[in-house]
């Protein structure tokens, strides 16, 4: 019987049509059930050479809980009542893979000498631990889809696989969901997914995704509850933006160096001034040969502050990762405005900052907020004809803190206010609408707000609230 299973299984016209050719894993079992040999696709499938699985039993191929349902099943195939059904066979890898199995007889001459074992692996309608299907919505998505209940991870779709780099559902099941996520976006996640569970809704977060593969990306997550089979599940959708993070950092670098080259003149006369001081009292002394304590008191006192000018500069234009720490928001105001205030005063323009309440310390990357800040306070002087000034308003409210720029310029009409933060929409004669859009991205990263106001012949006022640190 084996000679003619042999002979058959090796024949050119069934070998090529058959074996070759079929898109799904084949096993040719012979009479006791014993694995012949199989097509490509069973290698593909299962992750074993031929040589491993030929000569032992087919339903040693399923895992260990499986393995007595797939032997009984084999067993009616061979005595003429062959079934399909769906069970789990084991992997290489040592992961299971579930699949639907078809048998067939395979005839040599009208002799029944084997049987055809037809695996498909099953990709779609997937089904929790407790055998309830779920959504069918979540293996078409193009986003990765987590379904997620009482603390553990029960399904991923591909494209959820593919972002979390694992090579297959039951490796990314094996580990627990939260080590996906950087250890500094963990409570986030933590606050998001109870507030979920209590049918709260809740914004899509941003945070680092630390893959299997050790691979870290830039993702957004949102969350939303339902319902499945009586019991609360928590559908998570996970997006890779890495690339859209790398395309904002470039134009926000891009946009930083732009304003490194309009802030040159200002701080060209700021270091000017006290060079000339400088450069008066070191004539002076060569001169007369006095050593005064004052003057190096004064001297020490603008070397600081072309060294501060200089450093703000340098920080601006060199580009980096966003770094989110505690900062002092006086600090950081007093800086821009120290980077900006020669230009005023040659456009006659006066800066006043006004503190209202007392400011607590801001979680946030300080350069970025800088750039946004200075973004603002350079388009309020230009705003300015012949004459003007700037208030720069902070308070502390709730938890949270509004810095606002109001000026006293010639305003914006309604129909154009509207539009202020597109892309290469602008009310400059030379500008380029980027620097508002993206000031209000770094806002938006800080999980801050931007409010636009104005009045024409009264002024524009740009509202920014942060959340307080901690």
């Amino acid at each position: 019987m084996k000679d003619l299973l042999d002979s058959g299984i090796r024949s050119g016209l069934f070998y090529r049509s058959f074996f070759d050719q079929l898109g799904q894993a084949a096993f040719l079992l012979d009479r006791s059930g014993t694995v012949f040999t199989g097509n490509p696709a069973c290698e593909e499938l299962l992750g074993f050479a031929p040589e491993e699985w030929a000569g032992i039993p087919f339903w040693l191929l399923a895992v260990p809980e499986e393995r007595e349902m797939v032997r009984l099943q084999t067993q009616f195939a061979m005595e003429g009542n062959p079934k399909p059904f769906c069970t789990s066979l084991a992997h290489n890898d040592d992961y299971s893979v579930p699949v639907h199995i078809t048998f067939d007889t395979f005839f040599t001459e009208g002799v029944a000498v084997g049987y055809f074992a037809i695996v498909q692996e099953i990709r779609t309608n997937a089904t929790d631990s407790n055998g309830n299907k779920a959504c069918k919505f979540v293996d078409v998505s193009s986003e990765g889809v987590f379904i997620y209940r009482a603390g553990k991870l029960h399904y991923a779709n591909q494209v959820g696989v593919k972002i979390a780099g694992a090579t297959h559902l039951n490796k990314l099941l094996q580990v627990p969901f939260s080590m996906l996520f950087h250890p500094h976006d963990l409570p986030m996640i933590e606050d998001m997914m109870l507030r979920v569970e209590k049918g709260e809704v809740v914004n899509p977060l941003e945070v680092e995704l630390i893959r299997l593969d050790g691979i870290l990306i830039d993702a957004e997550v949102c969350a939303t509850n339902a319902i499945i089979s009586g019991k609360s599940t928590c559908y998570v959708l996970i997006r890779d933006i890495t690339e859209r993070k790398r395309a904002q950092e470039f134009l926000q670098n891009s946009e930083k160096l732009a304003l490194v080259g309009q802030l040159a003149a200002g701080i060209a006369h700021e270091i000017r001034n006290p060079l000339t001081s400088l450069k008066g009292f070191v004539q002076l002394m060569q001169k007369d040969g006095m050593r005064k304590p004052e003057y190096f008191a004064i001297m020490s006192s603008e070397l600081a502050r072309i060294e501060l000018i200089v450093n703000e500069l340098l920080v601006l234009a060199k580009p980096h990762a966003a770094a989110f720490e505690a900062r002092d928001l006086s600090n950081l105001i007093s800086h821009v405005v120290t980077l900006l205030e020669t230009e005023a005063i040659l456009r006659k323009v006066m800066i006043r900052v006004v503190f209202e309440t007392e400011m607590p310390m801001i979680r946030c990357d300080e350069n970025h907020l800088k750039q946004a800040f200075i973004n603002f306070l350079k388009n309020g002087i230009e705003a300015m004809q012949g004459s003007g000034e700037i208030v720069i308003r902070l308070r502390c409210e709730d938890n949270r803190v509004v810095i606002r720029f109001e000026d006293n310029g010639m305003g914006i009409p309604p129909e154009q206010l509207t539009r202020l933060g597109e892309a290469f929409f602008t009310t400059k004669e030379s500008g380029t609408g980027l620097g508002l859009m993206v000031s209000r991205t770094i806002i938006e990263n800080h999980r801050g707000t931007l409010r636009l106001m104005s009045a024409l012949g009264e002024g524009t006022t740009v509202e920014v609230s942060l959340p307080v640190h901690g």
